[in-house]
């Protein structure tokens, strides 16, 4: 046998219903809201990560380049200073080779990765490429040995002498510095 329920009973019954269904759907929003600041900037920044990384992969360094740091990220990484710089990925290798052929040989698989140069300081310091899809690469090489003696005299607290800057800008083995930044090129 069915007992009628009151009135009263089935207002009490529908405001119960409702305030769970709201429940409910507070729920699901607080998860839609969860998944979209969570995981939707996760997916883009994998996706940024493994673009740097295939920039990289398509440089297609040998042996010869022995990495010795490594700092690849995805997310865009702003300066706290300007919001409209960035900072860049980079990999620094040491290669047995002397400046000038570590950069041509950086040139040569930088154009065959698709990339321009389009700025060769003065002097020497950072070369800039870019590729049609407004991607960044900056190589900087410099003499391992030349850079070493003058941060060993500095290490030591001592004075620089004269005889430092007259050590081979040329000589290697090489220090290497790759950037890759998806964004600009103002670091």
């Amino acid at each position: 046998m069915v007992k009628k329920l009151t009135k009263q009973q089935v207002q009490r019954y529908k405001r119960h219903r409702l305030i769970i269904g709201s429940g409910i759907a507070l729920l699901g929003l607080a998860f839609a809201a969860t998944m979209y600041f969570t995981v939707v900037p996760s997916l883009q920044n994998n996706a940024r990560k493994e673009r740097i990384e295939a920039i990289y992969s398509s440089l297609e360094l040998d042996d010869s380049y022995i990495m010795q740091f490594r700092d690849v990220f995805g997310e865009k990484k702003p300066y706290d200073y300007d919001q409209g710089r960035s900072v860049s990925s980079q990999i620094s290798y040491t290669r047995g080779a002397d400046v000038d052929a570590t950069y041509a040989d950086l040139d040569k698989k930088a154009a065959a990765a698709g990339f321009t140069l389009f700025d060769k300081p003065y002097n020497g310091g950072q070369h800039h490429y870019k590729s049609t899809d407004g991607e960044y690469l900056r190589i900087s090489v410099d003499s391992k040995s030349r850079s070493d003696a003058f941060q060993n005299v500095y290490l030591m607290g001592k004075d620089i002498p004269e005889s430092l800057y007259q050590l081979d800008k040329n000589a290697g083995p090489s220090n290497v510095i790759i950037k890759v930044n998806l964004d600009d090129n103002n670091e």
